[in-house]
């Protein structure tokens, strides 16, 4: 994968990861939208790393677990 792609993607989490954190308020759980867009960066994530099988499965539970938090703190 390219640099400038790796790049793209991880600002790319970054933004959704921003976005999520202003659209709900502290302690609230994820609506099904910013799950979703998490799901989503966590398997664009788990595809730029070339992941399958387990090692994906684990990853993106981690990712997804990871990116719900993020949101609920902000």
């Amino acid at each position: 994968m390219s640099l400038s792609k790796s790049a793209f993607i991880a600002a790319s989490f970054a933004l959704g990861v921003s976005a999520l954190a202003f659209t709900g308020g502290a302690g609230q759980a994820a609506t099904k939208a910013e799950r979703s867009a998490i799901s989503k960066e966590c398997s664009t994530k788990a595809d730029a790393q070339k992941l399958h099988g387990k090692e994906r499965r684990a990853f993106r539970s981690k990712c997804k677990r990871e990116g719900a938090n993020a949101a609920k703190k902000s």
